[in-house]
């Protein structure tokens, strides 16, 4: 009979121990609820509109606790942020003012992925400003896991019950706010804010940026796969479109077209004036060319991210896109022509997506081929940067100029807002599949020979001692490190472990050349020449010669392999 009764309780405790891991699963942060509405139990739990949103407890930055299910009875409004993001800091303003407008009528909470208290005060207390709204503590970033975030910022409007009324990828605007407040309400929106891409107006002549999504519905998905074979598809008005990638693949990152304005008149200042507030373990990208050098600085960089420029009559454009570490310099000339790039507020495998100011066009900033619109399967010229210290970059050019602050544009340049990106576990938009074989975020230089790729991790050539002599692809070249570049404790690009690598073609006039480090020197062994790092020998019987330099310059792992599915890797074997 005692046996019975034990048999029948251990059953009853398994049978509710697999009951509770079925809800632990299905609602991984519960959701009792405590007041408000009746929650209709046929609702799933989820983070997709129209689902119940996980419930969470977490701590307040005021030394508090918020609960999501304890908010029911009002529209609540979910935001996820990081100091790094530059998208979610600009749209700060505008939930606190929907905050002060909504007060009593909806609850605002912005949840932090995975800073520390301390980064965030002071961050909050640099920006001066006074907030109204929650700031909520996700120190594992479990809370973001569970509602999927990979975009940033990402806000989630529940209506009275909890249910999602609107997800919004990127940064959120004070209307948006307004109607998705009045939709978790249950009243109409004083105006439509479903637009997937908005018309450019102000100094520019309207242009209509392409509605992607009309697009992709009216083109059933296809894709052009090999270059010039190029298939053109019905947009929103009947007007052919072109594409080399699928549609559904380009995503918003947040702001509107030339949201991240573009420097179109830049002006420069000297290496003196610059390093009053520019430090030298500070990234800048370096540029040689027709008869200029200049130094564009990081910390400029990534509030605009493209500069068209001018260098003594030749147009040149230089980019930057903080998610891909990825810096790059164009002769932007269509058709002889120069012509002016902006930024269109689109990603594609979480990098810059451009637009030429002739066509409207789509261009990859990694790549420089036009991906959407007319000129679909032109590419752009790419000539050789720098992503290097500014101590190294004056050392070696004492003359540069140096872009100034000076941009027509009130932004602080002070700090990088991504510092913690640069060191974190992996993007935030989607890339597709991650290739294991090197780490997400590790940063390696890319170089590309006839459509194949091929990495070289900054570590493996340090690791040969800063100087590869190699083949790839029946080109043989030189890469060395130029410069010192060390990890710091900054919060900017320049927490990135990343020597200056550059890329040289070691076939001079037909003699091929192989290169060795004496004494931090460079010497060909053939010649016994002594030669700089811009590849100009200084010495020996090949004095004055010159190398070619290839292009080549810095960028996460996960772009090269993301871009380049089978691109080679570099191992040091020494």
């Amino acid at each position: 009979m005692k046996s019975s009764t034990k048999k029948t309780a251990a059953l009853v405790i398994v049978v509710v121990l697999i009951g509770l891991s079925i809800v632990a699963i299905e609602n991984p942060f519960g959701t009792s609820v405590v007041g408000g509405d009746q929650i209709d139990p046929s609702i799933p739990v989820g983070t997709a509109k129209g689902q119940r949103a996980p419930n969470f407890s977490l701590d307040t930055l005021d030394d508090n606790k918020v609960t999501l299910a304890e908010l029911r009875g009002l529209p609540v409004v979910v935001n996820f942020w990081a100091t790094w993001c530059p998208f979610c800091i600009a749209e700060l303003p505008d939930l606190e003012a929907s905050s002060i407008e909504f007060k009593g009528k909806a609850t605002f909470i912005t949840i932090n992925r995975a800073e520390s208290i301390d980064k965030q005060r002071t961050f909050l207390n640099d920006l001066r400003d006074e907030f109204t709204f929650v700031f909520a503590l996700d120190p594992r970033d479990d809370v973001a896991e569970a509602y999927g975030v990979r975009v940033m910022p990402t806000t989630f409007i529940l209506d009275s019950n909890g249910v999602i009324v609107v997800k919004k990828l990127g940064q959120i605007s004070r209307q948006e706010l307004t109607d998705g407040i009045a939709i978790a309400s249950g009243t109409k929106p004083s105006s439509s804010s479903d637009r997937t891409d908005v018309l450019l107006t102000g100094e520019r002549p309207s242009i209509d940026i392409y509605d992607l999504e009309s697009v992709l519905k009216a083109s059933n998905g296809d894709v052009i796969g090999v270059r010039g074979e190029r298939l053109q598809t019905s947009s929103k008005g009947g007007t052919p479109t072109k594409h080399l990638i699928p549609l559904g693949d380009i995503l918003s990152g947040g702001p509107p077209p030339d949201g991240i304005p573009s420097i179109d008149n830049p002006k420069f200042i000297t290496a003196t004036e610059a390093s009053s507030w520019l430090a030298d373990d500070e990234f800048v990208l370096g540029v040689e060319y027709n008869g200029i050098t200049r130094a564009y600085p990081h910390l400029i960089l990534v509030a605009h991210e493209i500069v068209n420029d001018d260098f003594n009559g030749k147009p040149l454009l230089v980019t930057y896109c903080p998610l891909c570490f990825t810096g790059v310099a164009y002769v932007p000339i269509i058709d002889g022509e120069g012509v002016e790039f902006g930024t269109s507020g689109k990603l594609y495998k979480s990098n810059l997506v451009m637009y030429d100011r002739k066509t409207n066009s789509y261009w990859s900033q990694v790549t420089g081929q036009a991906i959407v619109g007319e000129l679909t399967g032109l590419a752009l010229r790419q000539i050789p940067i720098d992503t290097i210290r500014w101590g190294d970059w004056k050392s070696f050019h004492p003359d540069t100029q140096v872009l100034s602050k000076d941009t027509g544009s009130s932004r602080s340049y002070g700090r990088d807002p991504y510092g913690g990106y640069y060191v974190g576990s992996g993007p935030f938009f989607p890339v597709g599949d991650i290739d294991p074989r090197r780490g997400v975020m590790e940063i390696v230089y890319g170089i590309l020979v006839d459509g194949k790729s091929k990495a070289y991790p900054v570590a493996e050539v340090v690791a040969a001692g800063g100087l590869v002599n190699d083949v790839f692809n029946g080109v043989s070249f030189l890469v060395f490190q130029a410069g010192e570049q060390e990890k710091n404790g900054g919060g900017g690009s320049s927490n990135v472990f990343s020597p200056a690598l550059r890329f040289y073609d070691r076939n001079l006039s037909g003699q091929l050349l192989d290169f060795e480090l004496r004494n931090g020197d460079i010497f060909d062994i053939q010649t016994n020449s002594k030669w700089s790092i811009d590849g100009v020998a200084i010495e020996g019987s090949l004095m004055g010669e010159k190398l070619e330099r290839l292009a080549s310059g810095p960028e996460f792992w996960f772009v090269r392999s993301s871009f380049f599915p089978d691109t080679e890797i570099y191992t040091n074997t020494n």
